[in-house]
């Protein structure tokens, strides 16, 4: 069970590397790198999302302050899941504390995903529509990934899509027949209290290329209407 002084450090990670857009590594990526000080054989990827304490550790593990920054999306899309496959961890905000934040990439993942929520509210009201995927009856939904959905009471889904090129993506993929431009104002007014009274969840994918994010309708609502 992660203590409190870790869930800290993680969650300071999460808000950080969402805000900036990037997280920060050693420049030379032979250094990038520590054994688990929980699990025995299992190695620990360093991030920083200060820049400040990232170079005060890459001088001191490697003699120079030498950093790369990694784009947010380049790091949920394919680094993660490739330490994950490797079966590493990610050491998020790293100072070589006897308790230190060792991450499974799937959990980071998905906080990155939810934390990335509100930024993606803030740019379809900013946009004034969102997207839907349309069949013969009306709004397309799908059948969900989580097993089981908590955010629905059936097993179908709404996706919701930011652009209509991601839109038009999907319709492709599911046999759609035309796209929805949805203005928010309907969106919230008709659209989300009609997927919550038939019991399906939003699917959003806060960061592209990272896979779908569950909510519930009423989560999709408060977020938009905050924004």
């Amino acid at each position: 069970m992660p203590r409190i002084p870790e869930l800290a450090q993680r969650d300071r990670f999460v808000r950080r590397a969402v805000s900036q857009v990037r997280v920060l590594t050693l420049a030379d990526e032979e250094f990038a790198s520590v054994p688990s000080q929980k699990l025995p054989g299992r190695t620990v990827q360093l991030f920083w999302s200060s820049e400040i304490e990232a170079k005060r550790w890459a001088k001191a593990l490697t003699g120079d302050d030498g950093l790369q920054a990694i784009p947010l999306q380049t790091f949920v899309v394919d680094i993660l899941p490739g330490i994950g496959a490797a079966k590493g961890l990610a050491g998020t905000d790293w100072v070589s504390d006897p308790i230190e934040a060792e991450i499974d990439p799937t959990d980071l993942i998905l906080r990155l995903k939810t934390e990335s929520l509100t930024e993606l509210a803030r740019g379809m009201v900013a946009k004034g529509e969102v997207y839907l995927v349309a069949g013969e009856d009306g709004p397309m939904v799908q059948a969900s990934t989580q097993k089981p959905n908590r955010h629905a009471s059936t097993a179908e889904v709404l996706a919701v899509f930011s652009s209509r090129a991601d839109a038009e993506r999907h319709m492709k993929r599911t046999g759609g027949k035309n796209i929805i431009a949805d203005p928010i104002a309907d969106f919230l007014a008709s659209t989300l209290p009609w997927a919550q009274q038939r019991g399906h969840g939003i699917s959003l994918e806060p960061i592209p290329g990272a896979g779908p994010l569950e909510v519930p309708a009423s989560d999709v609502a408060a977020r938009l209407t905050a924004s």
